[in-house]
């Protein structure tokens, strides 16, 4: 869609309107490098916490392993309480995973991308009403 400046009449006016157009557009700059960081460091968190359910199933796996041929009582119980300890483990990661995953990563891509295109509108209209007030 075309820009139409010729609605602005006067000087006052392509000020009032270089002035919300540039704050808008350095809004939307903050909110793009904040997720853009937010982003970053969301795909790594998904990626760490998907390896430590990985890796703290395999340890339950293994203490229950070890439990089934142990006959020491204090030995076995000394593992039963590991086990659950693992398990608390796992259910804390397993419940960040519901904030950090895949699906979350992708919503956020697509929300930077929406952001991202914005700014060469932005940078257009400045531009259209910067040409519209040097005309007046």
């Amino acid at each position: 869609m075309d820009i139409n400046t010729s609605l602005l009449s006067t000087v006052v006016e392509c000020d009032s309107a270089l002035n919300n157009l540039n704050e808008e557009k350095t809004q939307v700059e903050r909110r793009l490098r904040n997720l853009g960081e937010s982003l970053e460091s969301r795909s790594a968190t998904t990626v760490e916490v998907t390896e430590g359910i990985a890796s703290v199933q395999a340890v339950i796996a293994g203490y229950e392993a070890a439990l089934q041929v142990m006959t020491d009582e204090k030995a076995k119980r000394d593992l039963e309480l590991k086990v659950e300890r693992e398990e608390t483990k796992l259910k804390a990661l397993q419940n960040r995973q519901a904030s950090y995953n895949a699906v979350s990563v992708l919503q956020n891509q697509v929300d930077y991308s929406q952001l991202e295109v914005q700014i060469p509108v932005l940078e257009e209209a400045i531009a259209a009403v910067e040409a519209r007030k040097a005309g007046l």
